[in-house]
């Protein structure tokens, strides 16, 4: 009997979409084109988007992934454009006005989206402690794309503090995000730092950073730092297609065929579907919005796209939608696990315990599997294969639990 931990959980690739760029209330990204255009020479559109993505827009949104199962990441960007915190009142907005969207953020966005800072400004890099620019101006996804490793503290605290902001508004992060280019020429150590930060400030024993996008090709899960006495590593996840919702303009390319065709064999999601590799779709909240409340191109073309996944895998047996922090836990505990196996009986060594943990064993016939003693059902078809079950498939059998015990014992009765 050969034992395998399958790369995903419920052997199903993972969907999943990450939201950059969000924030409470203001469209930061009207601010980041307005105090950049003169760095740059550029004259983009700042005056033409909204300044404002309203709340009853992120309440729609929210309820409708409810509705159909939708998973992912939601940045909250915990002092915008550094214009203030949101643990202490944005300017812009009444107290009233920003505690009914950070409520809406709890109760309905937290359910199917990780929140995560995408670090602290998403424009100027400021001091941890005033959170005032630095004199130098410089910017976190320009000058920042190299982390300083000199001043290591410095970027732990700077890390800590976003999440720290989040913490104070009832918004716990699973990771942190990356504004731009943050940390992607020194990525070793910002994997690094985001483990040391998130953890003084969470606990999080597996925290995960996004800052990586493979567009094309193979698509991992990287577990940085892993290490088994301590029962702690740092995730990383990748998304797996470019921004065809709007884009960060909030007024770019929409075109729900990227993602996938209408006869469902084009575009890249079925590509990393039938490679079996995380299908991860990345966005942008002003390109959801766009320029008004009826634009919503961003929004529109993801409903297509969902419901063109939803044909693609009707019973929902090859693919299901995941929070990030779900797929890199997994990835993580995946790295970390340790099989011996002696006869009919599987010892596992598991320092990280995800939901829905899943084997594979090929070349075995059980009419029974327990773990720890407690007997899984048998499920009659791959759709109804979930946590708690056991399913056959040709030669190889699926088993699948949630591990309460680094130290769990599979039993096959044969």
């Amino acid at each position: 009997m050969q034992v395998e931990i399958t790369r995903h959980a419920l052997d199903r690739v993972p969907l999943s979409i990450i939201f950059d760029d969000s924030t409470v209330l203001v469209n930061l990204n009207y601010f980041w084109m307005r105090d950049r255009n003169p760095v740059d020479g550029e004259n983009r559109r700042w005056e033409d988007v909204p300044v404002v993505h309203p709340e009853s827009f992120t309440r729609e949104f929210a309820e409708w992934c409810l509705d159909n199962g939708v998973r992912g990441k939601f940045s909250v960007v915990p002092c915008p454009a550094a214009l203030g915190r949101i643990d202490e009142g944005l300017p812009l907005f009444s107290k009233a006005q920003q505690e009914s969207w950070l409520q809406m953020c709890r109760e309905l966005i937290t359910p199917a989206f990780d929140i995560t800072p995408e670090m602290i400004t998403h424009t100027f890099v400021v001091h941890p402690k005033t959170l005032k620019p630095l004199e130098s101006r410089i910017w976190e996804q320009y000058e920042w794309a190299t982390l300083p490793e000199d001043e290591e503290e410095f970027v732990i605290d700077y890390i800590s503090t976003a999440c720290e902001i989040l913490v104070n508004v009832g918004l716990t992060p699973e990771g942190v995000t990356s504004p731009g280019g943050f940390g992607g020429r020194t990525l070793e150590f910002y994997a690094k730092v985001v483990g040391l930060a998130a953890r003084q400030v969470t606990g999080n024993p597996t925290p995960y950073f996004f800052k990586r996008v493979s567009g094309s090709g193979s698509v991992e899960t990287p577990v940085w730092y892993a290490d088994r006495d301590a029962g702690i590593a740092v995730g990383e996840i990748i998304a797996s297609t470019g921004d065809w919702t709007g884009s960060w303009t909030g007024y770019g390319e929409v075109n729900a065929d990227k993602y996938i065709t209408a006869d469902l064999q084009g575009g890249r999601l079925p590509e990393v579907i039938n490679a079996g590799h995380p299908a991860v779709l990345i966005s942008h909240w002003q390109g959801f919005y766009g320029l008004h409340n009826d634009d919503r191109r961003g929004f529109n073309a993801f409903k297509t796209v969902v419901r063109r996944l939803k044909e693609l895998d009707p019973n929902s047996e090859r693919t299901q939608w995941r929070k990030c922090s779900e797929i890199t836990n997994y990835a993580c505990a995946r790295e970390m696990a340790e099989i011996t196996v002696d006869e009919n009986t599987i010892k596992l060594d598991l320092p990280v315990r995800p939901p829905d943990f899943t084997l594979r064993l090929t070349d075995a016939h059980p009419r029974g599997i327990s773990v720890n003693h407690d007997v899984l059902a048998q499920a009659s078809t791959r759709a109804n294969f979930k946590s708690g079950t056991f399913f056959k498939e040709n030669n190889s059998t699926f088993v699948a639990f949630d591990p309460t015990e680094q130290q769990t014992t599979v039993e096959v009765h044969v």
